[in-house]
């Protein structure tokens, strides 16, 4: 039990929360700020929230008629009755107030910009696919979580750290902000057949096939546009520049994204799969480069 349980968390997809606190730490570090109990806290709070919006968001597909054995690959719990949908809300629930915890400790020691930073996270984690009006079916997923795991958790991680607000930690947000919304939208190309049978919209939907497929290339380009712009502006070190050494897997992600444009189906399942590989690969070049300039 202990093992369906852990796979019903989807533990792969913790780098997508992992990532962003750690790079907004760093970021703290570069400038001299930094304590290791704060930043393991934060990282534990930030994998709870994302904890939580899995759980929930597996509950929510499968109550809205969302999710089928065919469509529910890598969460197939409540649709093959492994797990009861019940429990399954209430440990969601149990993940996003193990993480209010943690973060009333943050509001205690940095005061009321963390608790509306958290409640963002919390709110929006939740009513991803539950609530009255839950943005996934809106076409607002891969959308909100740019922001929502992009700027809002790397600046959250750097105000534990610091105490105070710094446009730096937006700009180096923005990257990842890409790569993550990148992940979103290739699950949303994958699924977009079972999820326009099932009557709700994702943007993949929304833009159709063409503009659809386009998109994914523009967010996977525009986080390497976006380094090279930053760095231009002088918001990142010459090092931060080491996710340049990506570029054959980024066309890799091209090529596979246009086998995919024409039918290859065994790609088109494969495509979120690499997008969040290549986030976290990305995301920790991206990292260490900031780690580098503070060394040297």
């Amino acid at each position: 039990m202990v093992g369906i349980w852990f796979l019903a968390l989807r533990p792969w997809s913790f780098t997508a929360a992992a990532v962003p606190v750690t790079l907004g730490t760093v970021v703290a570090l570069q400038q001299g700020y930094f304590n290791v109990l704060l930043f393991i806290l934060t990282l534990i709070g930030g994998i709870l929230l994302q904890a939580g919006t899995n759980l929930t968001n597996t509950y929510g597909d499968y109550i809205s008629g969302v999710d089928t054995p065919e469509s529910a690959v890598t969460c197939p719990q409540l649709v093959n009755n492994i797990l009861n949908p019940k429990q399954m809300k209430i440990a969601g629930i149990y993940a996003f107030l193990l993480a209010a915890i943690i973060g009333s400790y943050f509001v205690y020691l940095r005061g009321w910009p963390i608790f509306v930073l958290g409640s963002i996270g919390i709110i929006f984690g939740y009513t991803y696919t539950l609530g009255p009006r839950p943005y996934k079916y809106l076409g607002l997923g891969s959308i909100l979580v740019f922001f929502l795991m992009g700027p809002l958790m790397v600046i959250g991680s750097y105000y534990v750290q610091t105490g105070f607000f710094n446009w730096s930690a937006l700009w180096v947000s923005l990257p990842i902000g890409f790569l993550v919304s990148s992940i979103l939208h290739a699950n949303d190309l994958r699924d977009v057949n079972h999820d326009f049978m099932a009557g709700i919209n994702t943007l993949a939907i929304s833009l159709g096939c063409n503009k659809g497929f386009a998109w994914h290339y523009l967010l996977n380009i525009s986080a390497f546009l976006s380094l090279v712009i930053l760095l231009g502006i002088g918001k990142i070190p010459w090092s931060a520049l080491l996710p340049i050494f990506l570029i054959p897997e980024l066309i890799k992600i091209i090529k596979k994204t246009r086998a995919s444009w024409h039918g290859d189906r065994e790609c088109l399942v494969m495509l979120e799969v690499s997008a969040a590989k290549f986030h976290m690969q990305f995301g920790l070049l991206f990292i260490g480069g900031f780690l580098l300039d503070f060394i040297i």
